[in-house]
This record gives structure tokens, sequence and C-alpha cells, in this order.
């Protein structure tokens, strides 16, 4: 929940000044004149927060999220995340710390004592958050307090957004969409009495979730047929888990053929598609006309045909 977000990296934010620059060492001079001048010059140079969208989909679906503070001559850090209506930290203005060891840092102003060159400091410090469906949907502001080495408080905010994709839609009440590809009838022309190869593939409409996804068990043969398990089978194909299409083997395809001038087909023979969904078989051409192929369906799925013509030569 939020609660344990924001307790998690207000505790794990707020460590010493010690363990955070220990943990981050002074790197070479971050662009000030040579190098030296005479005191601090703290600043924030960015916070970063990755993602700043975080979608939820499922029961137990999880996100973590990575907020970075960067800068130069910052002491120490404090990194608050609230959700609005939440925990209520987000009015905290930096008060509550020990800011002796800061003040001690300040140059001595006195005349008497020359004022030593401070060498700029690189300051980094990140902290990341697990993000859960248990956590609320909204936007939850990133806001980091910064102590700098003068003394003064320094902050940034950014911020990242929870959603929750909850939305399911009703299975389709009619049976699962088929298509014939590829389908091909040649050559062409071709001579009157030669053969002719009909070739094709059958595929049925595939969807996340459903047992055509599952490419490691979609198919188990057992006896000649697929062996496989139902998951439901939501397909549109304007929602974001459509996968398209998938292989439909062991079924039976019919073949027709229409002659040129005709209204009338006739079935020519049945064939089966390969695991592979494919399918092959050759017929004699004595005229030209339209060889067709039709799945009639079957166990829950619509049916397909698909068709070509060929023009029979002497």
């Amino acid at each position: 929940m939020i609660k344990r977000i924001a307790t998690a990296l207000v505790a794990a934010a707020a460590m010493s000044a010690s363990a955070l620059v220990g943990a981050t060492p002074a790197l070479a001079n971050p662009g000030h004149g040579h190098g030296h001048h005479d005191g601090p010059d703290p600043k924030i140079t960015a916070l970063v927060v990755n993602p700043t969208s975080v979608v939820l989909k499922g029961k137990y679906d999880s996100e973590v999220v990575t907020v970075t503070v960067k800068g130069v001559d910052i002491k120490h850090a404090r990194i608050v995340i609230d959700h609005k209506g939440s925990w209520g930290r987000d009015d905290w203005d930096g008060h509550g710390w020990d800011d002796k060891s800061a003040d001690s840092t300040t140059a001595d102003t006195s005349e008497e004592k020359k004022k030593p060159e401070w060498k700029p400091q690189w300051f980094s410090a990140s902290e990341s958050v697990k993000i859960d469906t248990k956590d609320p949907k909204g936007f939850y502001s990133v806001k980091v307090y910064a102590r700098g080495f003068d003394g003064k408080l320094y902050t940034d905010s950014s911020g990242f957004t929870v959603k929750h994709d909850t939305w399911r839609p009703k299975p389709p009440k009619g049976p699962k969409a088929t298509r014939i590809v590829d389908f091909n009838a040649g050559p062409e022309p071709v001579k009157k009495g030669r053969h002719l190869t009909l070739t094709g593939k059958l595929q049925v409409a595939q969807c996340y979730g459903d047992w055509y996804y599952e490419y490691d068990r979609a198919y188990v043969e057992l006896d000649g047929y697929p062996k496989a398990d139902w998951g439901g089978g939501d397909c549109y194909d304007n929602r974001d888990y459509w996968h398209g299409w998938y292989k439909l083997g062991w079924q039976d395809i019919d073949v027709y053929f229409l002659p040129a001038g005709s209204h009338k087909w006739k079935y020519v023979k049945t064939i089966e598609t390969n695991p592979s969904g494919s399918f092959y078989t050759k017929v004699k051409a004595w005229g030209s006309g339209t060889w067709g192929v039709r799945y009639d369906g079957s166990h829950g799925f619509g049916s397909a045909e698909a068709s070509d013509y060929v023009k029979v030569v002497k």
C-alpha cells in the first residue's frame, strides 16, 4: 500500500550524511571555473523518475519505480513520495533535520583566518519502490529535499502515474474466427489434362490468454488430434491483447470447382491440414474455372473459404 511505499522510501533516503557522501565519492571539477572557489555552490542538477507511467495488468502485476537525485555540493537528500489523500507528507518543508553538521561546513568569515579553497562535490542517490495492485491508482508526487554544504535547503519535484487495467470484455458469443491464407491453384495457365497443385494455410484467431498463445503446449498430439487447454478466447482486433493468427492443424478442407460460365460448385474431394495448418493436393484440369477450398468449422471454430481462377488451354 502507499503507506508502506512512502515509509520505505523516506527511511531509506534519510540516511546519514556520511553514508550518502561515502557512497558517492568526490569527482573532478563539475564545471566551476578551474575547480576551486571560496565556498560551496549547491544545486540539484537532476531528478529522474523511471518509469513515469505504471500500468498494472492482472491481479498480481507489479513494477519497480526508481527515483534518482543528482546534484553538486549537496550533503544529503530526502525523497518523499505522496499519493494525494494517502498519508499527507506533501507539505514537509525540511524541518527536523540535524543541521549542525551542515552549518559547521560553512567557511569561517573571520578575517584572521584564510578561507580554505572549496572543492566542488558531486552527489548522487537512488531509491526504488515496488508498486503493485494493492496501491491506489492516480498521480504520485515525488519531491526531494536536499541540504547543501552551505546549510540551505534545496528542493525539486516530479512524479509518476499509476493505472489499473481492469477492463475485460465479455467473450464473443459466436464461433472463433478462422481464415485460409496464401491459397493458390497453379500453374496458370495450364494445359488441359495436366495437374494443378492447390496449396494454402488454415489459421484461427489468436489472443493473449488462450491456448493458442501458449506455444510450448498449444499442440500436443494425442491419437492424431490436438490436445490443449482452452483459456477463454477474448478476440477483438482493436484491443492491445489481440495477437494475430495461429496455425490450425488436423482439420478437414473441402475442395470445389466452379466451371467457367456455371453457377454451381462441384464437390471434388476432402483433404486435411497438417500440424502447421498447411494443406496440399493435386487435381486434374479439364477446363477453365475457379477452384475453391472451404473449411466448415468445428469445435467452436467458424468457417472460412478461399478461391482462385485458373485458365486452361489446349
